[in-house]
């Protein structure tokens, strides 16, 4: 890559430099062409023009004794040669005569096979001044009409260009020397270029190999910031983006196969117990006495109920997964929600001895929300209370607002968690004590349930820290419901 971007750039500016020194040395040339004929013109033409009155009646006026008008003509031609430019080496002067063409003198020999015979001179021979050239010709010429003493006559400049094309060739000379100035420039810069952008293109590359390999790990250092210094950091973000995804995936994998697993060990215990008690009952090893046969029966019927809580609790986050479990928002009284919680466990509370206290307080609002998903957080709360407090114990039942929440807690002096353990209580099939937690019917999926609801009412659902032995849960609820302001009239 490296000697293809960097050929690349060095034909681009040997191209640059060679073009734009074609364009500007034909652009000089030509200029300096142009300047050098218009100034021949100017100069004829103001040689013969109405100031010089003194040259043009010398040139036209002939003496009484004069014989050769031609060689007069050549005469005064002579004497006013500095100011027609006559060097008599690159520019000269001949004298033609106005009917023939034919050359009767001048500043030079004439010409072997003569003065050709040019548009200009065609146009004097008609009786006009010609001052016309083309840029393109090898000579410049002027032809001027004269008559003197009654014989016509053509004054031919004649300019070889030699000048000009001495300059074009210095010139030449000149942009050639500025090419090969050029070209080495162009050389160096396009090594500039080249470590300006094929440096960082070389560390994009590698980069992009270590991704391709798999490791997401590794972050470019951006050194400028324009176009390349854009792309590294899009780079780094997107390998960023990347590593945060596969690790997500790969999180998401181990919790697939964690469940997997979890459901098959908590399906297979009820069915092993079930699999034995029915077997032993259709064994027909003799007569089971009637209270075995009920006993085992309704081992059976526990086993049973706890499979089905299982597959329910197990298809309630299947819907919550896959986005399936709409909620029924309305409105109702909190602090009715929070009573008839109490009132629901207050039974299973006495069964076990325990004293439980409901702290509710006036003016708590209505809430939006889905009264049965909200009523079911808030028993499975209570419910882990009493279940998990040793027989005797005290539950706190509170609940109250702030600002535009609402919350409930449920405090106790149980058995409590472990503070290694409290960052996991959430998590599906999670328990602190399996074996006192499958003797009690959980199936380690109430509180995750309950986190999910919690979350799709935009509301949360943690541990409260406290000091002496226990578990203290607060919910918190938005009273406008998951996605809404405003108020609400009751």
């Amino acid at each position: 890559m490296r000697r293809s971007l960097h050929i690349k750039l060095v034909l681009i500016m040997v191209l640059l430099i060679v073009s734009l020194m074609v364009v500007v040395g034909a652009f000089l040339m030509n200029s300096v062409t142009g300047y050098y004929i218009n100034e021949f013109y100017e100069q004829i033409a103001g040689a013969f023009g109405r100031e010089n009155v003194d040259f043009i009646r010398d040139l036209q006026t002939a003496t009484p004794e004069e014989e050769d008008g031609g060689a007069m003509v050549e005469e005064v031609l002579s004497a006013y040669a500095g100011a027609l430019g006559v060097d008599r080496r690159d520019r000269n002067f001949f004298v033609l005569d106005g009917t023939t063409g034919r050359c009767l003198g001048g500043s030079a020999p004439e010409p072997e096979g003569g003065v050709a015979v040019t548009p200009n001179i065609s146009k004097a021979l008609l009786g006009e001044p010609g001052f016309d050239s083309s840029v393109t010709a090898d000579y410049m010429d002027a032809a001027i009409p004269i008559t003197r003493g009654g014989q016509p006559y053509i004054v031919y400049i004649l300019d070889n260009r030699e000048t000009a094309r001495s300059l074009n060739a210095e010139m030449f000379s000149l942009i050639v020397e500025a090419l090969g100035l050029g070209l080495i420039i162009s050389v160096l810069l396009s090594f500039l270029l080249a470590k300006t952008m094929v440096n960082p293109l070389q560390r994009l590359t590698g980069g992009i190999e270590e991704v391709a390999r798999g490791d997401f790990s590794r972050k470019l250092e951006v050194t400028s910031s324009d176009e390349i210094g854009q792309l590294t950091e899009s780079f780094n973000a997107m390998a960023g983006q990347l590593e945060t995804n596969i690790a997500e995936l790969e999180k998401a994998e181990q919790q697939r196969k964690d469940f997997v697993a979890n459901v098959s060990h908590e399906l297979r215990t009820p069915l092993t117990n079930i699999k034995s008690y029915a077997e032993t009952l259709a064994g027909g090893v003799g007569e089971l006495p009637p209270e075995m046969e009920s006993r085992f029966l309704g081992v059976i019927l526990n086993e049973s109920d706890r499979m089905a809580h299982i597959l329910q609790d197990l298809l309630t986050l299947s819907r919550f997964d896959s986005g399936r479990s709409e909620l029924r928002l309305t409105w109702f009284p909190f602090a009715k929600a929070v009573d008839d919680t109490y009132q629901a466990v207050l039974m299973d509370a006495q069964n076990h001895a325990h004293t439980v206290e409901l702290r509710l307080p006036d003016g708590l609002p209505e809430v939006r929300a889905d009264r049965e998903r909200i009523m079911q957080v808030m028993m499975n709360i209570v419910s882990n209370a009493i279940k998990y407090t040793p027989d005797g114990g005290r539950i706190v039942l509170s609940a109250g607002q702030g600002g535009e929440k609402v919350w409930m807690e449920v405090d106790d002096n149980g058995i409590g968690i472990p503070k290694g353990d409290r960052d996991r209580i959430f998590e599906r099939f999670y328990r602190v004590d399996k074996a006192r937690s499958r003797q009690s019917g959980g199936t380690g999926l109430g509180l995750s349930i309950a986190q999910e609801i919690m979350l799709r009412h935009e509301g949360c659902l943690y541990l409260v820290d406290k000091e002496e032995p226990g578990l203290t849960i607060r919910m918190e609820l938005p009273v406008w419901g998951p996605g809404e302001e405003g108020g609400h009239e009751g």
